[in-house]
């Protein structure tokens, strides 16, 4: 009930920004690395379109996977990136943050848009032996896809950078990252159906109510209030008052990354 409940309300966001009153575009320049909330961090997740259980995943996969082999795992999944094209996007937001250890270039990007249904992972020119355009494909297409066109969208990114890891060590994931039953066993087994809790309900409710006021407001005043744009490389970036969007700063200890480059390989699809 409760991964059901979650899928309803980003088809409703989903809608909601493909009416253009809520089009929150992101550019390379404007998504939030996750390196500011620390060294710990590889994930940026700043529209919620991952659950918490799937952000803390897929951190302690790209954690363990940097200390055993020291490739660099960065996974982003924004809501739109506007007209800019998926691997034009990828690749300026690889090179921008420096994926991957410097000299070595051992850096991956995982990179989800739910608008247009884009999914593509980018290698350093390190880990193209290991990663090569053919095998970043299979992972899309054989692990990752079935999961999106479910509305798993977690689930096939968790399950994509196990694989990653599991082929970067030659197999040999921890059973901590293979038994956590929000992973590996969603690709398996049929999910029980979980039950909300009151708070759960309340906050749930609370969410539609809101959008339902906001759209209302928007359409009352022309769809002109509480809006604010600026002009972004892929178009207009419209931002929402209220909804912070992260950036290299942010008041954290924050962390770096390695230093790394792309030559653009790996491989991207559509769900």
């Amino acid at each position: 009930m409760l991964q059901r409940m979650r899928h309803i309300i980003l088809l409703i966001v989903a809608l909601w920004g493909a009416t253009g009153i809520w089009a929150a575009e992101y550019t390379p320049s404007s998504v939030p690395d996750p390196k500011a909330k620390g060294q710990a961090c590889y994930v940026s997740n700043p529209d919620a379109i991952l659950a918490d259980s799937d952000v803390i995943f897929l951190n302690r996969c790209a954690a363990s996977l940097e200390q055993r082999t020291r490739v660099e795992m960065c996974v982003v999944a924004v809501g739109s990136i506007g007209s800019m094209d998926c691997f034009d996007f990828t690749y300026e937001l690889f090179q921008r943050w420096g994926l991957g250890k410097e000299g070595q270039n051992t850096g991956v990007l995982i990179c989800f848009v739910l608008d247009s249904r884009d999914i593509r992972i980018m290698t350093g020119v390190g880990l193209e032996g290991v990663l090569p355009d053919a095998r970043c494909s299979q992972i899309i297409h054989n692990t990752m896809v079935p999961s999106f066109r479910r509305g798993d969208y977690g689930g096939g990114l968790c399950l994509g950078a196990l694989q990653i890891y599991e082929i970067c060590t030659d197999g040999e994931a921890p059973e901590e990252l293979r038994n956590m039953r929000s992973v590996t066993n969603r690709g398996q087994y049929a999910e029980e159906d979980e039950e909300m809790s009151a708070e759960e309900w309340i906050l749930t409710v609370a969410l539609l109510i809101f959008i339902i006021v906001v759209i209302w407001a928007s359409f009352k005043g022309g769809g002109k209030g509480g809006y604010s744009s600026g002009r972004g490389g892929g178009g207009t970036t419209i931002y929402m008052g209220g909804f912070g969007r992260g950036s290299a700063g942010g008041g954290f200890s924050g962390g770096s990354w390695g230093g790394g480059s792309t030559f653009g390989g790996g491989a991207g699809g559509k769900w």
